[in-house]
């Protein structure tokens, strides 16, 4: 089951707009800026008297890019692409790994005030370890589930904070399933270990009819995760976790 809590953060950005350009080669966004701000360990205490810390997940927010209101209702109206498409890439060695998508919207639904919101300025990426993703129960654990004693040793934000352009081409069909960006999180399970390097790639599209207007673009950034260590946890030895529970 693929995981990604995602926080979005709504409200104006300080960054330059992306501009929209259109000619005679087609349209394209120029100037994307989409950085990667700090990647935190969210730590976990286990063992039946609390005795060790393991790693539960990792998080880091991306900034979505910073684009001129009447840019987005062109593209909306004119070339009906209405959101943003992201989707996360784990690689590890030489193999890559599609973890999942998710879709900003450029308008937000109606409040209950029947007022409404601008396209995100940046989300909120948490990943799990397998064995805290599945539920708050699993979490409440003493022992976690499937033998999990890691913790990140070193991790890391790789990359540059260089520009880039969204091409705006011809549609065509993306039917993977999708998660809404909104207050409500999605979450993603990245499996038994974390190491490997992250990466965010986005893509314009068009979350009613299901179609991409280009091939995903991968962003600047990227986060590491070089090393994890294993942690003796002397009181669950032999334990089911589903005993230990909280």
């Amino acid at each position: 089951m693929k995981a990604l809590l995602l926080i979005i953060l709504l409200g104006c950005s300080c960054s330059r707009n992306s501009k929209l350009t259109k000619n005679a080669m087609g349209m394209r966004l120029i100037d994307a800026r989409m950085d990667i701000e700090r990647v935190d360990e969210i730590k976990w205490k286990v063992g039946k008297f609390k005795e060790a810390v393991v790693t539960q997940s990792l998080v880091f927010r991306v900034y979505m890019p910073n684009v001129d209101k009447d840019d987005l209702n062109y593209l909306t109206k004119i070339k009906g692409v209405n959101a943003w498409i992201m989707r996360l890439i784990v690689q590890r060695g030489s193999e890559e790994q599609d973890l999942g998508s998710l879709y900003a919207r450029f308008t937000s639904k109606k409040s209950a005030r029947g007022q409404t919101g601008g396209t995100p300025t940046s989300v909120t990426v948490k990943i799990y370890y397998a064995a805290a993703y599945p539920s708050e129960r699993f979490r409440s654990f003493n022992c976690p589930a499937f033998e999990h004693n890691k913790r990140i040793s070193k991790m890391s934000i790789q990359g540059n904070k260089d520009a880039f352009d969204i091409n705006i081409a011809q549609p065509y069909s993306y039917p993977e399933k999708s998660h809404l960006v909104e207050l409500t999180p999605s979450s993603f399970n990245a499996g038994n270990s974390l190491v490997g390097k992250y990466f965010i790639e986005i893509a314009p599209y068009n979350f009613e009819t299901k179609m991409i207007y280009d091939s995903f673009k991968r962003i600047p950034m990227h986060v590491e995760v070089l090393s994890e260590e294993n942690q003796t946890i002397k009181s669950c030895s032999g334990i089911h976790p589903e005993r230990t529970q909280r």
